[in-house]
């Protein structure tokens, strides 16, 4: 499987349908939640995997010699994300929900070199855990289907890295302990059930704060660039009220403490 081709038609893919979206929702569709049965906020957890895309364009040494015997690849690996959701009253405007969560992350990739009739080659793994924070927007296509447009910022501690070299030359750079990012993801929302949501999802960097590169999205590692790609499928489920919580109030604008109350799931 050639990913280097298939995730630039991935994201090519993904950006055409929210365009699409844009005319497809202007037919009325029910609401995605019924906000006089369910909590405004809930759990989900999102499996998935990691790739580091690799740069085509390698300067080594200076800013002008390109050395085109460099080859550097992604290698696929593992992510788990754990978190809350929680709605905006009503569903929002044009932001619908806020997310905030706890995960794991695997980065991996390669670096071969040839020269001198024989070729080297250089493979780092990195161990992350991160804090994630998204807002999200929602754009309804059918009764059970959406795009979800979300921006939000990530902070990384590597707490593991390997790193196998057979003579590399270039094997020099390296990402730092700590990496903050802000990032955009865009996921496709199926509504399996009345409570059950399954959004399939792609994760980005836009701009890497920490470690400082001159504002770029991709990562230094050996004399090569690597962009991190995140596929995951968040599972979000909606929460009944129980007895104990306080019932939601659709009243006067007098009531909005108790609705308020309702929304945060007390």
């Amino acid at each position: 499987m050639n990913l280097r081709r298939i995730i630039p038609f991935l994201f090519a893919l993904l950006f055409t349908l929210p365009v699409f979206g844009q005319y497809i929702s202007n037919r009325k569709n029910r609401d995605l939640v019924d906000f006089k049965q369910y909590k405004y906020g809930g759990w989900m957890i999102s499996p998935g995997l990691t790739y580091m895309y690799p740069s085509r364009v390698k300067y080594l040494n200076d800013s002008t010699k390109k050395d085109d015997n460099v080859n550097p690849n992604g290698r696929i690996a593992l992510y788990l994300e754990a978190g809350r959701y929680q709605i905006f009253y009503n569903g929002g405007r044009i932001l619908n929900y806020m997310d905030y969560s706890l995960a794991y992350k695997r980065l991996s990739g390669t670096e071969k070199y040839r020269g001198n009739e024989r070729e080297t080659k250089a493979i780092f793994k990195q161990n992350f855990l991160l804090a994630n924070f998204n807002v999200n927007n929602i754009i309804q296509l059918t009764d059970y289907t959406f795009i979800q447009n979300s921006i939000g910022v990530n902070i990384d501690w590597k707490f593991a890295e390997k790193y196998e070299t057979n003579g590399s030359q270039y094997a020099v750079n390296n990402t730092g302990a700590f990496i903050l990012s802000l990032h955009y993801k865009l996921g496709y929302g199926i509504k399996v059930t009345d409570q059950l949501f399954i959004i399939p999802t792609l994760e980005t960097p836009i701009f890497n704060g920490l470690k400082w590169e001159n504002g770029k999205s991709t990562y230094g590692i050996f004399s090569s660039r690597y962009r991190p790609i995140i596929f995951s499928v968040r599972f979000a489920w909606l929460r009944i009220p129980s007895r104990g919580d306080c019932p939601p109030v659709y009243g006067p604008d007098g009531d909005a403490d108790k609705q308020q109350q309702h929304m945060m799931g007390q």
